[in-house]
């Protein structure tokens, strides 16, 4: 493996091509790519503005992106692809997403937060394995491509990315680019024989790929070692949020500290601990569960939050009724107002099994929240121990619950540690930054088509 070095928080690699003309299709998609370019109507042609007949380079006036999504969820691939379609918008781009539709219990973020993102419905693309149901989503996005002529298509989350490049080579996409949000190998649950067939799919797709985005340098080395990809496909773009919303007034912190214990029926000054997360099995919302418990037999006074929607949620509520806590745990759902409750934390509590870089923990450093998180992934990127939080081991209640306590217990401290975590987010993990780095990735690729 070649030797990584790190400049201007990017990945820098030698330049290496991946000629596309004689990449074969694997085995596992011959039955999909049979059944979704056969059909009873003609797929449209490709624009004839992308290519010269005579010789096949790329020509660009206006640049065309598809970007693809497995689904809208209220979730940090949700936000991030929101605010490339917002950042990366008209007059110098043309932008069309592709999306498949939300999933029961996970909300839409796109629609609770009110933005003005209008997918482009693959109402097959889902994440479960499904043979025909998967080919029709395919069948759709070779369409789409083709109708719309994108010069780029940038995927996200697997089967987004797997489906995506495979129906831009079939529609003459040139440019194939995938982000990974999350080494989804590990810390996930996989049913039996499902891992090996999506590692192998994920490393063909990635022989497919011009370029591989990772939101961390750890996340690209764990992909490398699964054998996915080749280094000089690799970038790592930090995600960036918009910290303006995070940047409250004193009297606006004080408000919102208030008005989310009155509306939880609490005292003024009851300590708050915030779970923002997705209710997923790998989010471990357990351990903080287990934790709480913990906790509350030496601190009755400490209430848990849990911000989020999923599938665990009914055994969440359910555990907290059998650890007696159910008065101490009280679920949000779906919110929209996420700076405002993140001013009214204490602490913010993270206890994924694994993940890549967790928008949910930039926001809570941008309104300046003490972290404690589990130390997987990229975390430690954001939560340096002692610095801007506490760092714990995954599945361990009694590290989390003592964690906590000494936040609660150490005021000064952890007021400092949120300091820190807003001076962190602001020199290293802005929006603008994200955003130019996005547009210098697709420069890049351009030149080397052109």
């Amino acid at each position: 493996m070649e030797t990584w070095s790190k400049t201007n928080c990017a990945l820098v690699f030698s330049k290496a091509s991946f000629p596309t003309s004689n990449r074969a299709v694997p085995p596992n998609f011959a039955g999909i790519v049979n059944s979704a370019v056969v059909s009873s109507s003609p797929l449209p042609a490709p624009p004839r503005t992308l290519f010269d007949a005579a010789a096949p380079r790329l020509r660009v006036t206006r640049l065309r992106i598809a970007r693809v999504l497995t689904r809208p969820g209220v979730g940090g691939a949700a936000k991030h692809v929101g605010l490339l379609m917002r950042g990366l918008a008209a007059p110098e781009w043309e932008t069309r997403l592709y999306c498949g539709p939300p999933r029961a219990g996970e909300g839409d973020y796109f629609a609770l937060h009110g933005l003005d993102v209008r997918p482009n419905w693959i109402r097959s693309l889902r994440r479960e394995a499904a043979p025909s149901r998967d080919a029709r989503a395919l069948r759709d996005l070779v369409r789409q491509f083709r109708a719309f002529g994108p010069h780029i298509c940038d995927t996200h989350l697997s089967k987004a990315g797997i489906l995506g490049r495979l129906a831009a080579r079939l529609a003459g996409v040139p440019i194939r680019i995938h982000t990974f949000h999350v080494n989804i190998f590990e810390g996930y649950d996989w049913r039996l024989g499902e891992r090996p067939i999506y590692l192998g799919l994920e490393r063909w797709a990635a022989r497919e790929s011009d370029r591989l985005i990772c939101l961390s340098d750890e996340l690209g080395a764990q992909l490398l070692a699964l054998g996915i990809g080749e280094p000089a496909q690799f970038r790592a773009i930090n995600l960036g949020v918009d910290l303006a919303p995070f940047d409250g007034k004193q009297a606006q912190i004080a408000a919102a500290r208030a008005q989310i214990r009155a509306e939880l029926k609490l005292l003024p000054d009851v300590p708050l601990v915030g779970i923002i997360a997705r209710l997923a099995p790998v989010k471990s919302v357990k351990t903080a569960l287990e934790a709480a418990a913990l906790l509350i037999q030496q601190r009755p006074d400490v209430h848990f939050v849990f911000v989020g929607e999923g599938e665990t949620r009914p055994r969440l509520e359910a555990l907290a009724r059998e650890l007696k806590i159910e008065n101490h745990a009280h679920f949000l759902g779906l919110r929209a107002d996420i700076a405002r409750l993140n001013w009214a934390f204490d602490c913010v509590l993270l206890t994924s099994l694994q993940e890549g870089t967790p928008i949910s923990i930039i926001e809570s450093l941008a309104a300046s929240r003490p972290v404690v998180a589990t130390d997987v992934g990229g975390v430690k990127r954001l939560v340096k121990h002692e610095r801007t939080g506490l760092l714990i081991p995954p599945r361990n209640p009694t590290a989390t619950m003592r964690a906590i306590a000494r936040v609660l217990d150490e005021p000064r401290q952890a007021q400092s540690w949120g300091q820190c975590g807003r001076a962190l987010v602001q020199s290293e993990w802005s929006l603008e930054r994200m955003l130019n780095q996005h547009r210098a990735l697709y420069r890049e690729v351009l030149e080397e088509k052109l």
